[in-house]
């Protein structure tokens, strides 16, 4: 019977515990390397030539950014706080990520220019013909 007591007073502290650390473990900070391109995880500030690199230049400030923000974070003492901290930080960073793949396909979009310059059927120009009769005269050229 002495050993039910002993066990059940071990037991219930333990309990206690665990349902702090089921509480914390719910707090999992965001990761940076969630968000960024795998090329741009261990990103540094532009120097020298790098700076012409806008690329790098615009993931190390969202990098400082992130990291101000997981600051900020931790200093909140309660948890629901903290967790809701952690998610507003998670929903800016997918927000910023798809704004930035808009802007990237914009600009792919602006290079390639528009669709109907790349149509095979435009007869505008009648490239064959001349390069056909471009051949025939070429000078040096035994016959």
């Amino acid at each position: 019977m002495k050993k039910i007591f002993v066990l059940m007073a071990l037991m219930v502290p333990l309990c206690v515990f665990a349902d702090e650390i089921v509480s914390l473990e719910g707090l999992n900070e965001p990761e940076w390397k969630d968000f960024v391109p795998p090329a741009y995880v261990d990103v540094e500030e532009p120097k020298g030539l790098g700076k012409l690199n806008e690329t790098a230049a615009y993931w190390y400030k969202r990098r400082v950014e992130f990291e101000n923000g997981i600051q900020e974070c931790r200093a909140i003492e309660t948890n629901d706080e903290k967790l809701g901290c952690y998610q507003q930080l998670k929903v800016k960073q997918y927000q910023q990520n798809s704004e930035y793949n808009a802007k990237i396909e914009a600009q792919d979009q602006a290079r390639m220019g528009p669709q109907e310059m790349f149509d095979k059927t435009d007869t505008m120009l009648p490239i064959g013909g001349y390069l056909n009769n471009f051949t025939r005269f070429q000078p040096n050229e035994f016959r």
